[in-house]
């Protein structure tokens, strides 16, 4: 029996697509052929390429489990939403270019997660106006440390080599150009690539999480 087409199964095969070939590849005639349908059919569940790739985001964000329990610290809440992010950028890098605009169409199932972690801030007494930037802040620092650290596979194919193959290029050419007077720059740019990714995110976000809790207690 012939698989149905849904919603779900069509933004399968668009992340199969955008994971092996980057976002340049994604159309709705593309994923149209993967499913071996007509070039039409996909439109009866998803409206346009930008609605695909709502679907997409949804289907990968629903991934995190984020626990719906007053019980649980909201630190843990977000320091779990934050991880689950990382952990969807690294799986697919092609994420980092769809949330890093301001035009981006929010899937339903991150609309869930933001539900569950602003209750928990109102129950403890957090004003919305620190719990909007908190979340903002968080989201920022995921978005831009894997932005930092995540190569795009589409990225790969243009140059024919791989993100730590740039970088030992990208080095042996800054070695060049370096003199003494730049001797905290070298020791900065030896920490970054020694510790860079998720290392230095989890220490960031721990940092960051702090601040928000010592801000709170403030208030």
């Amino acid at each position: 029996m012939k698989e149905p087409l849904t919603r779900e199964r069509i933004a399968q095969v668009g992340i199969a697509i955008a994971d092996a070939e980057g976002m340049d590849a994604l159309s709705m005639r593309r994923v149209a052929t993967a499913l071996g349908v007509a070039t039409m059919s996909p439109y009866r569940h998803v409206a346009d390429r930008d609605d695909l790739v709502v679907a997409m985001v949804d289907a990968i964000t629903r991934q995190t489990h984020l626990p719906d329990d007053p019980e649980v610290p909201w630190q843990e809440l977000i320091k779990t939403m934050a991880l689950g992010d990382w952990q969807a950028f690294v799986d697919h890098p092609w994420l980092i270019g769809v949330w890093s605009t301001p035009r981006r169409r929010v899937d339903m199932a991150s609309l869930d997660q933001l539900e569950i972690v602003l209750a928990r801030l109102d129950q403890i007494g957090m004003d919305g106006s620190t719990s909007y930037a908190a979340l903002i802040g968080v989201a920022g620092l995921t978005l831009g440390m894997a932005a930092l650290s995540i190569d795009n596979p589409g990225e790969e194919i243009k140059s024919g080599i791989d993100l730590r193959e740039w970088r030992l290029q990208a080095a042996a050419d800054l070695d060049q150009r370096l003199t003494p007077a730049h001797g905290r720059a070298v020791r900065f740019a030896s920490e970054t690539q020694d510790h860079a990714g998720y290392t230095a995110f989890i220490t960031a976000l721990d940092v960051f999480i702090a601040g928000i809790e010592a801000r709170h207690a403030l208030t």
